[in-house]
């Protein structure tokens, strides 16, 4: 007969093991500590909620809470809604579902700009003008339609059936279409700017953008091009890898691309493989002021490494890495979690606030000697003088902006045709007509004087915002590019 065990001995057992866990992981009575200090806020927070003069909701309580910490750090870390957290993931994802249109939003009325070539618009044959005024039965236009609706409305599930009532010329039709999958190309254009030059516009650093930065390079080559011009002018940044991929395309192998590091995170270094497709061959970056983040880290590679030249004006000066995390309420917190720092050992992070001192500043050098400095973005090795609206100039178009939109988009709709067939000859034979929508905004004397000083400037601006209801997003930038101050010096580097 077997004997039974004491169950004395199962407690001691288990109390000992208890003691042990707790002993081993000092990180429970940390824990623990974090809780009570946790206890204050919620003690605030039940009080304010049942006692404050003006009832407050839990919902509304949470997002004051919320962002009254994330904005004691810096502006970069931030909360991201569930449903926002949609739109930026399809961002820099690549594509999305949709119908395939460029819209604006004129007098209260969803206006069709471009339909992309291929899409569910194209196959129903929805025009660019066509006003889109009822979107499944239900009515499209009124004051409560603005971008976000639109999006959130066209969008949806891969296969989704949508019907539009669209008005063309006073006639009104219905087109079904079906939802399918719309590219967000990162790669705005690419083309031979000249017989050995090539030329490519990045808008962001997306989960695509190195396949699409690689296939534009290759091309380019097979065309004959030698040299390449790489524009990043306004483009904001993005995933940190895709800044490192592109980047190795132009560097020999086992190079220092960038490095990361911080409090909670050990220091990461990203070093090109020597498998780059344009790893010789004279290069020119473009950047401006709107240049961020992934555009700075290739950037700062290329001038360290004295690859090829920078030309334009210092950049943003984002130095920040930021983690994006889920949360449980479907939404996301974009995190701060280390800073970069290129290849000679610069942070380009410019301070965020006046307090912050946390940014080194000096000089640095590259690889060939040269000296380079830290104050916040990368600083061209050629500064680009732009020319800049006068004050009046700039205030008078940012007070008639949205008039002057819809004047534009007016003519736009009105000469499609005549646009498309030769618009240099048209718009040229229509300054006269142009000058007319702008000049008579002003009535009194002393405007008119003034107005006319900047007439060539006001018509070319005009001419810009016809255009762009007219040519795709590639040929837009051609025809900007033609009398582009950046451009220019570059070319003129490069033809050296």
């Amino acid at each position: 007969m077997k004997k039974k065990k004491n169950p004395f001995y199962k407690i001691i057992f288990c109390f000992l093991l208890l003691l042990f866990l707790i002993s081993t992981f000092p990180f429970v009575n940390y824990s623990n500590r974090n809780y009570e200090k946790l206890n204050h806020i919620e003690e605030l927070y039940d009080l304010i909620l049942n006692n404050y003069q003006h009832t407050i909701s839990e919902d509304s309580l949470i997002k004051f809470l919320r962002d009254g910490l994330l904005n004691h750090l810096d502006p970069f870390t931030q909360y991201i809604s569930k449903e926002e957290l949609i739109r930026v993931n399809e961002d820099f994802a690549g594509d999305f579902y949709g119908i395939g249109v460029q819209f604006t939003i004129i007098r209260d009325t969803v206006m069709v700009i471009k339909v992309i070539d291929n899409g569910p618009s194209d196959r129903a044959n929805v025009l660019p003008g066509d006003r889109i005024i009822a979107v499944d039965s239900a009515n499209f236009t009124g004051k409560e339609i603005d971008n976000s609706y639109v999006m959130s409305t066209l969008r949806g599930k891969k296969g989704g059936k949508v019907e539009l009532k669209v008005l063309r010329k006073n006639k009104e039709f219905i087109k079904t279409l079906y939802r399918d999958a719309i590219p967000l190309n990162s790669l705005e254009t690419s083309y031979l700017i000249d017989k050995n030059i090539g030329y490519l516009k990045l808008e962001k650093f997306s989960s695509t953008t190195y396949y699409e930065l690689k296939k534009a390079i290759s091309d380019l080559k097979e065309k004959g091009a030698k040299k390449l011009i790489l524009d990043l002018r306004d483009n904001p940044g993005g995933y940190l890898q895709q800044a490192v991929d592109v980047t190795n395309e132009f560097l020999d192998g086992n190079l220092e691309i960038v490095s990361t590091e911080g409090d909670s995170r050990k220091r990461k270094t990203y070093y090109s493989n020597n498998k780059g497709l344009f790893k010789t061959g004279d290069l020119v970056v473009l950047i401006n002021e709107n240049s961020a983040s992934a555009s700075e880290i290739l950037a700062g590679a290329i001038q360290d490494h004295d690859r090829g030249y920078i030309i334009g004006n210092k950049s943003f000066g984002k130095g920040l890495v930021g983690e994006q995390i889920q949360l449980r309420d479907g939404g996301a917190i974009r995190i701060t979690v280390s800073k970069y720092y290129t290849p000679s050992g610069r942070c380009i992070q410019k301070p965020y606030r006046l307090s912050d001192k946390t940014v080194p500043k000096g000089e640095f050098k590259t690889k060939g000697g040269r000296i380079v400095f830290s104050e916040g973005g990368i600083t061209p090795d050629y500064l680009v003088s732009i020319d800049t609206m006068s004050n009046f100039e700039s205030n008078f178009w940012n007070k008639n902006y949205n008039f002057l939109y819809e004047k534009a988009f007016d003519f736009a709709d009105k000469n499609r045709l005549k646009l498309h067939a030769n618009y240099m000859t048209f718009l040229d034979e229509s300054r006269t007509i142009i000058w007319s929508q702008i000049k008579d905004l002003y009535s009194d004397d002393l405007n008119k004087e003034e107005i006319l000083k900047f007439k060539d400037n006001f018509i070319t601006l005009f001419e810009r915002m016809i255009l762009s209801q007219i040519f795709s997003t590639e040929n837009l930038i051609y025809y900007y590019n033609k009398d582009d101050e950046y451009l220019k010096k570059a070319l003129e580097i490069l033809l050296i």
